[in-house]
């Protein structure tokens, strides 16, 4: 291995994912024959629907293997716009769009695009692990808003706002807790961040992942006031089945969109000609898969939580996504933290976690329920055998 490492100063800036690293650790102890259960990491457990897959490889066959533009082909950018129309009621242009190697590329070229150095960026907890990271590589300041058990802190939200304060993150549904934002929370966010010169991104990866009673609410389909500051963040990853191709998108204001554009032109350039044609048939075809997915996921949820409730294991009521964030420090001892109790669970018991460390609580861990009933019971079998064990 070289010795040589004269790096820049960012790269030592900002932390991997953690999600990403143990989930990669759990494969490779799978790999070695370990009888693993990995509840880390926020992916379907099932295959793209074969119609999508059919669509994208005849478009192959028939040439789609080229160079794309760099905001988007022009038929996926107008059926992200139809989505929009269908779902939220809201009416974007093409040029309102940017398509990108996936959501996470979007929020990166958002952040790129509006922050400056020494830039807040408000974030509230538990978070995804990425956006506080993101923000550092772009040398903003990632400033966290505090919670009541999962719920936003309103006061804490105005005690931080400042003249430094350049952008809000809204996740709903969220990554890691499942929460979803209420229609009387987002008009208190409004409210708050009206007077200030203050972007919004609205990450509604999991939009179509929201459980009854919740519901889910667009921030501009509340307050379309908001729209020229505001970007909204899609992708096909989570309710179609589709994170290996790679595929989402951002939409706002068009001088936003055009400063997107621009810099991935110099990044990545389009996305993947093959990925776009899969989108495309994937916004346009029938929502029966969406809801079968729905119908699925909805009940693991309740298989879940059935047995943490049994077992008498408190966690933040998840209403969308997949994910439960389990209140785990309460049943250790007093000298063991969670991401302790985590690698020892992964070791001993083959079992998966997050540490809530990675979301900024690190009295808590993320599990995902993307995984078979059967799968969901056996973890949290071992899971509350290892509990037990810890407490004698």
């Amino acid at each position: 291995m070289s010795s040589f490492t004269n790096f820049a100063n960012r790269v030592s800036s900002f932390a991997e994912s953690a999600t990403l690293a143990l989930g990669a650790r759990a494969k490779q102890m799978a790999r070695d024959g370990r009888d693993v259960i990995n509840f880390s990491l926020g992916e379907p457990d099932f295959n793209t629907p074969v119609s999508i897959i059919e669509t994208a490889l005849q478009k192959a066959k028939d040439g789609a293997t080229k160079y794309t533009p760099v905001g988007g082909e022009l038929t996926l950018r107008r059926a992200i716009c139809d989505r929009m129309k269908a779902d939220y009621g809201l009416s974007y242009e093409e040029k309102e769009v940017l398509v990108s190697n996936g959501g996470k590329q979007s929020i990166f070229h958002f952040l790129q695009a509006v922050i400056n150095p020494g830039d807040e960026v408000l974030i509230c907890k538990p978070y995804w692990t990425s956006f506080p990271e993101m923000v550092k590589l772009v040398e903003g300041k990632p400033v966290f808003v505090e919670h009541k058990n999962g719920r936003p802190d309103f006061e804490d939200l105005k005690s931080k706002l400042s003249a430094r304060s350049k952008a809000f993150i809204l996740n709903s549904p969220s990554n890691p807790s499942g929460i979803v934002w209420r229609k009387e929370e987002l008009e208190t966010l409004k409210n708050i961040l009206e007077p200030h010169s203050v972007w919004l991104l609205s990450d509604d990866t999991y939009d179509k992942l929201v459980y009854s009673p919740a519901k889910f609410f667009s921030f501009i389909q509340l307050f379309p006031s908001f729209r020229d500051r505001t970007c909204i963040v899609g992708s096909t990853s989570k309710s179609y089945a589709m994170t290996g191709w790679r595929l989402g998108w951002a939409l706002g204001p068009q001088s936003l969109i055009e400063a997107m554009t621009k810099i991935q032109g110099q990044v990545t350039s389009g996305a993947s000609s093959v990925s776009q044609a899969a989108a495309v048939a994937a916004l346009k075809g029938s929502d029966d898969f969406v809801a079968a997915f729905h119908k699925l996921f909805a009940s693991r949820r309740k298989k879940l939580l059935g047995l943490l409730d049994a077992a008498g294991i408190s966690y933040m009521q998840p209403e969308g996504a997949f994910y439960c964030f389990l209140s785990l420090k309460p049943h250790l001892p007093a000298s063991q933290s969670v991401t302790d109790f985590c690698e020892k669970l992964l070791v001993e018991k083959g079992v998966c976690l997050v540490p809530g460390e990675a979301f900024g609580e690190p009295d808590y861990a993320r599990l995902s329920y993307a995984l078979s009933e059967k799968e969901i019971e056996e973890g949290l079998r071992r899971l509350i055998e290892f509990f037990k064990a810890s407490k004698s």
